[in-house]
């Protein structure tokens, strides 16, 4: 089978690699179909690393990922041959304090798709368990490979209790935070989208969201702030948006010695601050809001390529036109 392998910074060769067995007992083979292309994906390519996450050996990219069901092992039920399905891409190790809690996302050994030293889901096949494979009925691959960026969004969402009236603002429109403005007005939110790019605040506003170009209308005024741009200029921004007693959630992944909060704002203005560190418990919900939003999922799915091509794609920087990249696997 053909498989997306980063060998070096700089370096992704398409290459052939096994098949996988048969799926063993728990567990789903899943005919990968599409794999959206995330920050990650671009950053381990360009850089080799992100943080103390670092490539040392070859790895497959790719963790937004859907498919169909190939084949299944003995003791699972209810995954047809054929059907669309959405993977949770990260498998906790389901005995430590986080993942007895419910808070697996924090598995201190949880095994992720294209995270260092695990391979990712950019070829053909994987073998998935079936407890993190999800069924995605009514929606293309290409749709339910949107499940797992807007997984994150529903959890922010959940984590600052955001609910029916709640006034939401989002820093940063790009592919998290528009789907997180999905999630927040899903929850009842009243959402309202920022960023420096005119392309992205105009398509945010194509879907009939709220959104503005460099700065809202009024600072101090959203009951929850969900900073989804990784900036230095987004988090002072993002602290600035959110009232007394609000919540402002961290979303956005940036260079830590620029990523500067005021402790003595917070403090005096009683803000509650919530890191957002991938998700958990979520992505049913998260196919819920893509099947009830089919209409407006366009915006996301308009660049697509064939995995042999990805290598030239990356190279040549094309994937930062699109607000999203989708990896068609096979060609």
């Amino acid at each position: 089978m053909l498989a997306a392998v980063l060998k070096g910074r700089g370096m992704l060769e398409i290459e052939e690699r096994p098949e996988p067995p048969s799926p063993p007992p728990g567990y789903v083979r899943v005919a990968v179909r599409s794999v959206g292309i995330c920050g990650s994906d671009v950053h381990y390519y360009q850089e080799g690393a992100i943080g103390h996450f670092v490539v040392q050996a070859p790895m497959v990219l790719g963790h937004e990922v859907a498919g169909t069901v190939d084949a299944v092992g003995s003791g699972v039920h209810g995954f047809p041959v054929g059907a669309v399905v959405a993977l949770e891409p990260g498998i906790p190790c389901g005995k430590c304090h986080y993942c007895r809690t419910g808070a697996y996302n924090l598995c201190p050994e949880v095994r992720f798709f294209a995270t260092p030293p695990v391979d990712g889901a950019m070829q053909e096949y994987v073998l998935h368990p079936a407890e993190f494979t999800y069924l995605a009925p009514g929606l293309t691959t290409d749709e339910a490979a949107l499940a797992e960026p807007l997984s994150v969004g529903v959890y922010a969402v959940r984590e600052a209790r955001i609910g029916i009236g709640t006034r939401v603002g989002i820093v940063g429109a790009g592919p998290v935070g528009i789907l997180a403005a999905l999630a927040a007005e899903s929850a009842g939110g009243q959402v309202t989208l920022v960023d420096v790019r005119e392309d992205r605040v105009a398509a945010a506003r194509q879907i009939g969201l709220e959104a503005y170009v460099q700065s809202p209308p009024a600072l101090d005024d959203c009951d929850a702030v969900l900073e989804c741009s990784g900036s230095a200029g987004g988090l002072r921004l993002a602290q600035q948006w959110v009232k007394r007693g609000g919540v402002l959630a961290l979303i956005g992944l940036g260079e830590a010695a620029s990523m500067l909060l005021d402790g003595l704002d917070l403090s005096l203005r009683g803000i509650t601050v919530r890191g957002i560190f991938r998700y958990a418990n979520v992505m049913p919900a998260a196919i819920a809001i893509l099947q009830r939003n089919r209409e407006r999922l366009p915006i996301f799915l308009g660049t697509t390529i064939g995995l042999r091509r990805l290598p030239a794609f990356l190279q040549q920087k094309e994937y930062l036109k699109p607000l999203k990249t989708i990896v068609r696997v096979p060609e």
